[in-house]
């Protein structure tokens, strides 16, 4: 299957069962209710605790449900899968701690970087000087840009290829139902040369491209006053993870 038969499958995916998509619309709404509840201007004080608890419940469940949308795409099934909420969530949490792991090094890497480029220290001295009153010198302040910059860039360097690793990761997780699958690196090293990285990179830019057009679309839903944001997660955010799952299931198994 051709990049671009990928994700014309993956955006017509969604309305295959409108209903199920405005389920896992509702179950984002719910993981987002603390931000919402807010946006209206509503104080919440120790209710907080609940709305987190709910919105920490409905992402894991949300998580899961995507990765089961992977699984049955690499299955070759061509459906929306029903809800289980109590395997969702339980994929959600493998999920969730999946994504913690592979973030652990480029955090580290960042954080690095800072201190091996001089980046840290050029701020600590930039803040310092301007604490005391002092005009913060052309070439420190050059020196901190330069030392930032690349470590910017390295940094998203080495966060995409993590990303890229996790997420054949999540595939290898959704695939087989082990969760030590999604640290099998050989393995995984070898599903990417089996679907190819230049076609892996080539998916990831376009869905990258797709998913931000969603996005803009999604502000300019959530201007509308009141409902806005409310319509942009139901159907805009739901869709975004519909299509995005399915597109990584069929890559996968390309």
């Amino acid at each position: 299957m051709s990049i671009s038969s990928i994700f014309n499958n993956a955006l017509r995916f969604p309305f295959g069962n409108i209903e199920k998509w405005l389920v896992l619309g509702i179950l984002l709404i719910l993981g987002g209710l603390s931000s919402i509840l807010i946006s209206f201007g509503i104080d919440l004080g120790v209710a907080s605790i609940i709305t987190s608890i709910i919105s920490l419940i409905a992402g894991l469940i949300v998580s899961g449900y995507s990765l089961a949308i992977i699984r049955d795409t690499i299955h070759g099934h061509n459906q929306l899968p029903s809800f289980d909420i109590a395997e969702n969530f339980v994929d959600g949490i493998k999920v969730f701690i999946l994504g913690i792991v592979y973030s652990i090094i480029p955090v580290i890497v960042f954080f690095a970087l800072l201190i091996v480029t001089g980046a840290a220290e050029s701020f600590i001295e930039i803040i310092n000087l301007s604490i005391g009153g002092a005009v913060v010198p052309s070439d420190l302040a050059l020196s901190f840009v330069g030392s930032i910059g690349i470590t910017f860039i390295i940094s998203l360097i080495v966060l995409i290829i993590f990303s890229l690793f996790s997420t054949i990761a999540m595939c290898r997780l959704a695939n087989t139902g082990r969760f030590s699958q999604g640290f099998a690196f050989s393995e995984i090293i070898d599903d990417f040369k089996r679907i190819g990285v230049g076609s892996f990179i080539v998916w990831l830019i376009v869905l990258v491209i797709i998913s931000v057009i969603l996005v803009l679309i999604s502000v300019f839903i959530s201007a509308i006053p009141y409902i806005g944001y409310i319509v942009s997660i139901l159907i805009i955010y739901s869709f975004m993870t519909i299509f995005a799952s399915r597109a990584t299931g069929l890559i996968y198994s390309n």
